[in-house]
């Protein structure tokens, strides 16, 4: 892990400390791997960042696991976030889908047997584009909506954080082989990705209950999935607002709220004159909040230095990127008219 050094379970403090509890929840639920623990440095992100992924993909409701991996896996693509690319391959392979997980890395949806599965591939690989005529009139109704569009949300956000805090490769899977496939499903039934869905709402107790913002009535339809979102929205506004002016957040949202889905380019010139009017300390939150949003793997040692000159706390450099990478997602969700 770059830049972050995440804090471990504490032995030495009260079992029902936030962070220890959450610890407690993955473990028997799953794995402490490295797109929760980044988020350790932060107990109330940590939290909130584990309710949602538990509330989205451990709990099986009106979407199969292997829907939602694959649009874990296609929008990981869309993003070009090959630690996820990998990663989501094999979750699919642990679901015994490898033909979905090649399908979808080699762009030939054609192999895919089920239509619907296919237009909801299709549906995540277009959802950087607001516009386009799957976003207008989605493969999906309101009822299976906040299953789809949150797994659609929570890697348009983690494929940011991973582009900047992960390495570049994850364990690159040999498909066809398998004594590999074996070895990955073993490993998926340990993690609890695969194997029997999990009750709905356990992770809720982590955070206090939270209104629903408008840009979220599409999960309204599943209570459990909308409280995740919710809290979580909330300890994120809670987290930047301590230490980030109004101005330069709304100057951030402003900028990310009017984006158009388009790829930035290689070059970083784009962010420095969109900020060169701020202030020194401004300009370094504003560079490194903007690009998490359009172009996390320009964000490079350069970029984290200079926020560092003026925050130097793991917590303020995680709250930046965390921010800046939830609101780009909830932005893109909200291209999605739901019916």
């Amino acid at each position: 892990m770059k830049y972050l050094r995440p804090i471990k379970p504490n032995k030495y403090t009260h079992k029902d400390d936030l962070l220890n509890k959450t610890y407690a929840q993955i473990q028997q639920e799953a794995l402490p791997i490295s797109t929760f623990t980044m988020h350790s440095v932060s107990p109330k992100l940590f939290a909130g960042n584990w309710s949602l992924f538990r509330e989205v993909f451990l709990v099986d409701n009106q979407v199969s696991r292997e829907v939602k991996e694959a649009i874990n896996l296609a929008v990981s693509k869309l993003n070009t976030c090959p630690y996820c690319v990998d990663a989501h391959s094999i979750m699919l392979s642990g679901l015994k889908h490898e033909i979905i997980a090649i399908a979808i890395v080699n762009n030939d949806l054609n192999t895919i047997a089920d239509p619907k599965f296919i237009s909801i591939v299709e549906w995540a690989l277009s959802s950087n584009q607001p516009n386009h005529p799957l976003q207008l009139n989605p493969p999906f109704n309101n009822v299976e909506a906040p299953e789809i569009i949150g797994a659609a949300l929570n890697f348009h956000y983690t494929n940011r954080l991973v582009n900047i805090f992960l390495n570049k490769a994850f364990i690159p899977l040999p498909f066809g082989k398998g004594i590999a496939n074996w070895v990955v499903r073993k490993v998926m039934i340990k993690t609890g990705l695969v194997g029997s869905s999990r009750n709905a709402g356990k992770s809720l107790v982590l955070l206090p209950e939270a209104n629903l913002p408008d840009d979220f009535k599409w999960a309204a339809s599943n209570p459990f999935i909308a409280q995740a979102l919710s809290r979580y929205a909330a300890v994120v506004e809670e987290s930047i607002c301590k230490f980030v002016s109004p101005d330069v957040r709304n100057f951030v949202e402003q900028n990310i709220s009017k984006w158009d889905g388009q790829n930035k380019g290689i070059s970083r010139q784009w962010v420095e004159t969109l900020t060169n009017e701020l202030d020194l300390q401004s300009k370094a939150i504003a560079k490194l909040a903007l690009l998490t949003a359009f172009s996390s793997f320009q964000v490079d040692k350069t970029v984290i230095d200079e926020f560092k000159t003026y925050f130097s706390l793991d917590e303020e450099l995680l709250a930046v990127v965390v921010w800046a990478s939830f609101y780009t997602a909830r932005v893109i969700a909200s291209w999605t008219s739901v019916h």
